[in-house]
């Protein structure tokens, strides 16, 4: 049987009490600090121009803000007579040639910012 001296065991005992131990030289570095939130922005897709008469879309791709989005479509003709309203992040109608050119208007609200823009969209159905 070996015999393993009483001091040989404590060394080995410091040194695995040790290995979780904090330098001095490198401290901790704290997280940094979060990114400051991005500004509400939004885009619109679909078709900028209309060749035939049928169902079309126009879909809202907000980011940034606080990221609970409200919608609001406003859809107008060029003089101006309200077409459609939706609160959705997605707007369609049925467009046919008689409705002439449209003005899609929409408002994002994130939190305490809003932003609005205009597409408007020309109506070549009966050409142009």
């Amino acid at each position: 049987m070996r015999r393993v001296q009483l001091n040989a065991l404590f060394a080995c005992t410091c040194a695995v009490l040790l290995v979780g131990c904090q330098s001095a030289v490198a401290p901790v570095q704290p997280a940094p600090p979060p990114a400051p939130p991005q500004s509400l922005s939004f885009e619109i897709g679909g078709p900028y121009q209309i060749d035939v008469s049928g169902a079309y879309s126009w879909e809202a791709f907000a980011f940034g803000g606080s990221g609970a989005y409200q919608y609001q479509w406003i859809v107008a003709n060029e003089a101006g007579h309200l077409i459609s309203t939706a609160s959705e992040r997605e707007v369609s109608l049925f467009v046919a040639d008689t409705d002439g050119n449209l003005v899609l208007t929409l408002t994002v609200t994130s939190g305490n910012e809003r932003r609005v823009q205009s597409l408007s969209v020309r109506n070549c159905i009966a050409g142009c």
